[in-house]
């Protein structure tokens, strides 16, 4: 397993990286998208949440901030709107009240003076007439 020949062979090959073979094989393939294999593999594993591989990958690639993937993904997404993400996320994270976020955010931003905001937002609305916000607010 996790290697191949082809006919008349003396000796069998190891399957480079991204590609497997159950034994008996005369030729490796390829990992699907959202798996992985290292040399002489006999199956693809799974990428974990916060990455994510093409077919054919020798390893998973983690998900650039203000994005995120589940597990055996073969993309990352971007964050919706009022939420954000580190490097490598499984899942984003609600922006905390009196900030907010556009789609694909890596912070929250603080809601400016005379703005509010409640969790999760995506903007930041102005205060109704006689009442005012600090930064943040």
């Amino acid at each position: 397993a996790g290697k191949s020949s082809g006919s008349g062979a003396s000796e069998c090959d190891d399957c480079e990286g991204g590609k497997y073979s159950g034994g008996g094989s005369a030729s490796c393939d390829s990992c699907v998208g959202g798996t992985h294999s290292s040399e002489g593999s006999s199956s693809c594993s799974a990428c974990v949440g916060g990455t994510y591989s093409n077919a054919g990958a020798a390893v998973c690639i983690a998900c650039t901030s203000g994005t995120h993937s589940d597990a055996q993904s073969s993309a990352c997404s971007k964050c919706d709107g009022g939420t954000w993400s580190d490097e490598g996320a499984s899942e984003c994270v609600a922006c905390a009240a009196g900030k907010s976020s556009g789609s694909g955010a890596s912070e929250c931003a603080e809601c400016d003076p005379g703005k509010h905001s409640s969790g999760g937002a995506s903007s930041c609305g102005a205060c109704d007439a006689g009442t005012f916000s600090s930064a943040g607010a």
